[in-house]
């Protein structure tokens, strides 16, 4: 903060004392997105972390009130997610076993998403792209 936005905002909060500071609330929907990298070292796992969706909040209260119906949301999209990669699993070991290949006939499946909320200031905050380079 500069030091002219802190005099000027304890100026306000002088004039009015119930003054709050201005603040943006958004609740967030991310996707954590896993990767299998390779072989390298024995195989590694990446994951990337996206943002789904986002809603900006007149407070944090109505943020709060929100988060917590997202979350369910949330809960149900991981559990969908869980389900297609176990179905994606079976599907690939019954077409392996139907033609007797090995499992290392198929390059390693990248593994199930799952969702998170978060609140936020500003939207994307957690959003991050992994490393696609074994470290």
């Amino acid at each position: 903060m500069r030091d002219d936005e802190h005099f000027y905002g304890e100026a306000f909060h002088m004039t009015c004392k119930d003054a709050m500071l201005a603040k943006s609330n958004y609740v967030s929907l991310y996707e954590v997105v896993p990767f299998y990298g390779g072989p390298e070292e024995g195989g590694w796992w990446g994951r990337d972390t996206v943002l789904v969706a986002y809603k900006k909040c007149a407070c944090a209260e109505e943020a709060s009130a929100i988060r917590r119906e997202v979350e369910k949301l949330a809960k149900e999209l991981s559990e969908v997610s869980r389900r297609a990669y176990g179905d994606h699993c079976l599907l690939q070991m019954e077409w392996l076993e139907a033609r007797g290949l090995d499992a290392d006939y198929l390059p390693e499946p990248d593994g199930e998403s799952f969702f998170f909320v978060a609140e936020e200031e500003v939207p994307g905050e957690q959003s991050d792209t992994g490393s696609r380079y074994y470290e």
